[in-house]
This record gives C-alpha cells, structure tokens and sequence, in this order.
C-alpha cells in the first residue's frame, strides 16, 4: 500500500465525516445489498434448474442403457440358434441335400418333363395315326432275351424274342397262372419285340402271301407297330410235341382274356373296336399298360384309344379319377403341364404320345 501523508489523511477524515456524503454511502450499502440478494436467488433458481435437468438425463440415458442392453441381448439369443444352425451345417454338408430330398419326397417340388417324354411309358398310343417314336425311346427301352430271363418255363417260338425288362416278371406269373387254371403247359409266346427292320420283313411277307388288303387290317405298317414297344406279345399254344395249336377260342385264350388285367395287360384289338383301333380282331395279341389301367379298362369295355381320350376329358392333376380294385387304390390323372406338382409316395408318369402324360398315384 503506498505512503499517506498527513494532509492528505486530514482531508480524507474530513470527507468522510461529511452528512451528504455518509446518506449516499448508505444508499450505496442498500442497493448493493439488494443487488446481491437478487443475484443469489437467482443463482439458487438456476441451481434448482440446472439440477432438473441433470436428473432428467441422467434417467435418460439410464432407460436407452436398458433398452439398449435388452436389445443387444435379444439379437444375441435370436443370432444364437442361426449361428448354431449355420454351424452345424457347416459341419454336415449332407443336411441340406437331405432337406431338398425331403421336400421333394413330400411333393412340395414340381416334376420336370418335356416334349420327348410324350413318347415314352407304358400307356403310349401306337395305332395306324401315331407312329413309336424309336429316337425317344433308345436311351430308355431295356430289352431282355425271354427264354433266358423267364423265372418259369414256357415255349418261345423263337428264341432270340425280346420283352421290355419290366414287363417280363408279369408275363411270367399271368402264363403261370393261366397254365395252373387250364390244367396244361401249353401256353407260349408267337411273338413279342420287333425293330423296323422285322416288322418290315413281316408286312412284305403278309402282302406276298395274302395281299396288301389283308395285311392293311392285321399287319401294322412298319413304325406303328405296338411290337416297336417291347410291351406287346402274341400269345400261343404249343403242344408238348411242340406242335402250334389254335388260340383263338382255346380254354387259354377265355382264361387270358377274363384275367388278363390282374398282371397289368389288356386284350388290345377287340372285334367290336376294329374300327376305332384300326385293327382286326386278334384274340392273341397283349399289352401290358399297368394293373390300374388295364382294370379300369377291362372294367369298362374301353380300347386304348378310348381310354386315353376318357382321361384327356375327365380327369386333371386338380381332379384325378380313383381307381380302386382288389388289388389296390390308385389315383390317376392327365396333364399337359411340363411341370405338375410332384406327387407323394409311388408314382409313375408315363406320356400318352399324343399330347400329354398320364399320372399314377398308388394310394396302398
């Protein structure tokens, strides 16, 4: 603090002891006092303010810390089992060829066909108006030699005759079957499988023999014979001495025709259908189209030709026929669809060469 002299401490001492000077220090004192006053209520009312606020954010960033941690924890649990589930197919790469099997063994994926399999199956149409389709079927037909794979013994008048693999094993078991019922063994095989070439030699012997006219009505023009198919046989009677016997009209031939559809074949041209068949009446002449279809038919006095043209206009894959029988329950429709809905359990597609496929279902 810097030196006072004493005249200016005496001028000092004189002012202050002044009346207009102390009434105006007062004043000062009471307007600082409520200066101050109002500055501490409002620093207490900012305080208060302030003070709210800090709770109200603090419980903010409480509940969104919840909120926050309860979402975290549910996105865990839910990536858990897809984490595990991922893992685990990681570890086994067959599950997910096991889940596309699955699904396609419970129908839920559609089939895939195309214009090619038209032409193949058991219940192709081959008639004077629609030819075998030989390209279509040269992957697909399994030709088997019937003296060497007959699983009973019956005569074959050729040797080298041919059947479609599959069919073999009913052929068998419907001649067992006759044979037991007549009382002889003298059912047999005249003919069976036949490539262009054969039939070709068999239609130039019928003319040379009996004229154009005859083999027109019991010879098939080469490429629309149902011997093309390996599914047709003519059936015969052979002596013990090896001797041909008639057919026609033989206990063996009432036999097949009345049983014939137990074992999946059908009495193809009948007298009374020539003119829808376009063939004459051959009492001998089979073929196998499946037990369903050889019933129904049987069951209904329908030719091939009628059949297929029953289904076309009353059943669909929305609406099958049920065919039932002593044998067992089928459900049976026809599609033009390349791509129906696969069906469960067994089944069989076969085309009807003409405009679509034939669907069979077994249902026991």
């Amino acid at each position: 603090m810097p030196p006072v002299f004493p005249a200016a401490r005496a001028g000092m001492a004189a002012f202050r002891g002044s009346p207009l000077v102390c009434m105006d220090m007062k004043k000062k004192r009471r307007k600082g006092n409520g200066l101050l006053k109002g500055m501490v209520i409002i620093c207490v009312v900012l305080a208060l303010i302030l003070a709210a606020l800090l709770l109200v954010g603090r419980s903010g960033r409480a509940g969104g810390q919840t909120a926050s941690s309860s979402g975290a924890d549910l996105s865990s649990e839910a990536a858990a089992p897809a984490e595990a589930s991922e893992a685990a197919d990681s570890e086994n790469p067959e599950s997910g060829r096991a889940e596309e099997e699955a699904t396609a063994s419970t129908g839920s994926t559609a089939l895939s066909l195309t214009d090619e399999d038209i032409h193949k199956g058991d219940l192709i149409l081959v008639n004077p108006w629609n030819a075998y389709d030989f390209d279509a079927n040269l992957d697909t037909i399994d030709l088997v030699n019937i003296k060497d794979n007959q699983s009973v013994s019956y005569p074959c008048d050729k040797s080298d005759f041919e059947l479609a693999k599959h069919v073999l094993p009913h052929l068998d078991e419907m001649i067992a079957a006759c044979n037991a019922a007549v009382g002889t063994n003298e059912t047999s095989i005249s003919s069976a499988y036949r490539s262009m070439d054969y039939q070709q030699n068999v239609w130039n012997e019928a003319v040379a023999n009996y004229g154009e006219a005859y083999a027109e009505s019991y010879v098939a023009v080469p490429g629309y014979s149902e011997h093309h198919t390996g599914l047709a046989v003519d059936l015969g009677r052979t002596a013990s001495d090896g001797t041909a016997e008639s057919f026609t009209g033989s206990a063996n031939a009432d036999w097949i025709n009345a049983n014939s559809w137990r074992y999946g074949f059908i009495r193809r041209y009948a007298e009374d259908k020539a003119s829808i068949t376009g063939t004459s009446n051959e009492s001998w002449h089979y073929r196998y189209v499946g037990v369903p279809h050889a019933y129904f038919m049987y069951a209904n006095n329908l030719c091939l030709e009628e059949y297929i043209e029953w289904l076309r206009e009353n059943t669909s894959e929305s609406a099958p026929y049920t065919i039932t029988c002593d044998l067992g329950t089928w459900d049976v429709y026809f599609t033009q669809s390349h791509n129906p809905a696969r069906p469960d359990g067994e089944y069989d597609v076969s085309g009807n060469n003409v405009d679509g496929y034939v669907i069979t279902v077994k249902k026991n």
